[in-house]
């Protein structure tokens, strides 16, 4: 009897534990700052008369920024 207890509990807890660990990249914020800003820079000047075509750009970059400075 004991040695069927000892079995189930063991079958029961062998899942236990065994999975693997699995972490997201980790984000580096100067980097996406970095980039959203080079994006930014890179669409108004290739826009110079038309700025409103880069607002989505613009607003990533200050998202980025916020993130970048904990704010």
């Amino acid at each position: 009897m004991t040695r069927i207890l000892v079995a189930l509990c063991a079958l029961t807890l062998a899942g236990c534990g065994g999975a693997a660990k699995v972490s997201a990249p980790k984000i580096d914020p100067r980097a996406e700052y970095q980039n959203a800003l080079d994006a930014y820079q890179a669409c108004i000047n290739s826009n110079l008369n038309n700025a409103e075509a880069c607002e989505e750009k613009r607003v990533q970059m200050e998202t980025n920024e916020r993130v970048y400075l904990g704010r």
